[in-house]
């Protein structure tokens, strides 16, 4: 046999095989196409959807940072509403209750109970971060904001305990050594005697003078002779 005539067999024989193939699939092909159809357009609503993520993530971000620079703290709760479940609208949580503590804790000196208000915000702030389990460094600053809210509250014992679990689930986390040293701060008796004292006085604002009332006060013008 010429090898142009084995050629010719073959070639024959693969035909009929591949028209055979064919045969079998003819009644499936509507299905087939469907099916295909299905996945071209899953694939195409993925690429929109995550393209839509990327877009709104970085919008996110834009509107963060441009609420921190402000120094606008509406805007810092409007990214807490307009992007929730992204990085943008936990660091601005974080944000938010880290300026509420800051706050407390000056207060917490000219009007206390002002200034444990704004603790307990700084407080509810980060532990609802905590309750969104976020990852990383977003984590790691919510534990440590929320044990230096309790601190800051007299809660020594709670804040302790934050201080020593953000150094056992954070072991090569920047705040580690700084949660090391709080925890065995506060477990000194003179720190907790400080607290004790600090938290026995009830610092007030001073009165805000009545612009009716001449200069003097009333004292003074009850005192024999006053007034001339």
């Amino acid at each position: 046999m010429q090898p142009a005539d084995r050629a010719e067999i073959e070639g024959n024989d693969l035909a009929q095989a591949t028209m055979s193939i064919v045969d079998r699939i003819r009644p499936h092909l509507a299905t087939i196409a469907a099916a295909v159809g299905a996945v071209l357009v899953g694939f195409a609503g993925w690429t929109i959807f995550s393209s839509q993520q990327a877009s709104e993530k970085a919008d996110s971000w834009d509107a963060c940072l441009s609420a921190l620079s402000a120094g606008d703290v509406a805007k810092l709760r409007d990214v807490s509403g307009r992007y929730p479940n992204t990085p943008a609208a936990t660091w601005s949580q974080i944000l938010l209750a880290d300026g509420a503590l800051a706050e407390g804790c000056r207060m917490a000196f000219v009007d206390k109970q002002r200034g444990r208000e704004q603790c307990q915000v700084a407080a509810d702030l980060y532990a609802g971060v905590l309750a969104q389990r976020p990852a990383d460094l977003a984590g790691e600053r919510a534990a440590f904001g929320l044990a230096k809210a309790r601190e800051a509250l007299g809660q020594l014992d709670l804040a302790r305990q934050g201080y020593e679990t953000l150094a056992a689930e954070h072991a090569d986390g920047p705040l580690r050594s700084v949660a090391e040293e709080r925890a065995k701060a506060i477990a000194r008796p003179v720190v907790a005697g400080w607290y004790d004292w600090f938290d026995a006085h009830d610092v007030k604002p001073e009165p805000t003078p009545d612009p009716a009332t001449p200069a003097g006060g009333a004292a003074e013008r009850l005192l024999p002779g006053a007034g001339g």
